[in-house]
């Protein structure tokens, strides 16, 4: 988002009811972010929401604050979206990207991270900003608020992350595997704050390191060039050096090869089944007709590491401090 952009939403916030603040914070001035969100929760047929008061409502079993409206979205689907300010957003945010258990300066790095990362999303000509999951970033309402994640929103109030005196492109996934990939590598866009960064931080997560057997159907249907390539004789990975993560897949076969990006064979395969970009060696199994894939890390490991922040904040580090080793350069600033 860009400064003409971030004050014409700025313009146009409403005034909101507050929630209660928690006690506690980071060492300079925080206001609380009113800046309104809309966030697409279905799109087609869905149940209709229940007004309970002028702040609140029910659909589909859980509480939401704000409002809520039906617009219609591009193909001429119905959306429900609901309407309510920046923070108030964020507290169904926080609790369903990092767990109420992890300490207070990571749940605060990742409130500060999530706040940003709203901001730039913030589309004023299109009929919703977010969606209501890991598309953009999981959101289930009250049912998804924590205390603890309240008092990280409330205690970061309004701090964003910016980089030359504009918002900074912020990005975040769960496990980074060892090393962090740069912007440039993955989306072709790259930003100084979000190099390559070695991380042994996160290697205690639950999701470091992974396993799939994936038939070589499953890559045929996804990529139909793969069935003119012949007998499957090897699959190779292209590193720059010992230790990256690869900027390409080869499939070599009897008669011509085929050749893809991580990112794009991730993406096509689905991403519960190739965990991360970080694949680290791929063989064939069952004559062929199978490939085993081993890896590292959980998402497209740019920016900052859920995990390795959370490492960070129990060894004592603040979330300025978090933050810093992970998108260098970043400076806090006022949403």
């Amino acid at each position: 988002m860009r400064r003409k952009r971030f004050l014409a939403i700025s313009a146009a916030a409403a005034l909101w009811p507050r929630a209660a603040r928690a006690t506690g914070g980071l060492d300079i001035e925080t206001v609380e972010s009113t800046h309104p969100m809309r966030v697409l929760l279905a799109s087609g047929a869905a149940v209709q929401p229940q007004a309970i008061d002028d702040w609140h409502f029910s659909w589909e079993g859980r509480l939401y604050r704000g409002s809520f409206a039906t617009a219609t979205l591009p193909g001429g689907h119905d959306g429900l979206i609901n309407t309510l300010p920046l923070d108030a957003y964020l507290y169904g945010v926080l609790a369903k990207e990092v767990s109420p258990s992890w300490p207070a300066a990571s749940q605060q790095a990742q409130a500060i991270v999530s706040r940003t990362y709203a901001l730039g999303k913030l589309q004023p000509a299109n009929a919703y900003d977010v969606v209501a999951s890991e598309s953009d970033q999981q959101y289930a309402g009250i049912a998804g608020e924590s205390v603890q994640g309240r008092a990280a929103i409330d205690a970061t109030g309004g701090i964003v992350l910016t980089f030359d005196g504009l918002p900074a492109h912020v990005a975040y996934s769960s496990c980074c595997g060892g090393k962090t990939a740069a912007a440039g590598d993955v989306w072709n866009t790259p930003y100084p704050y979000l190099p390559s960064i070695l991380d042994p931080n996160c290697v205690g997560s639950p999701a470091y390191d992974w396993q799939t057997v994936v038939p070589r159907r499953s890559i045929e249907d996804a990529f139909p060039a793969c069935t003119d390539i012949g007998s499957l004789r090897s699959v190779n990975l292209t590193v720059a050096a010992p230790g990256d993560r690869p900027t390409s897949i080869s499939f070599v076969g009897s008669s011509s090869a085929f050749e893809t990006t991580p990112k794009a064979f991730r993406e096509s395969i689905g991403a519960s089944v190739i965990r991360s970009t970080f694949v680290r060696t791929i063989t064939l199994e069952d004559g062929g007709t199978s490939l085993a894939f081993a890896g590292t890390g959980r998402g497209h490991g740019v920016g900052m590491c859920q995990w390795g922040a959370r490492a960070l904040g129990a060894q004592g580090s603040s979330a300025r401090e978090i933050l810093a080793f992970y998108l260098p350069g970043t400076e806090f600033g006022s949403a």
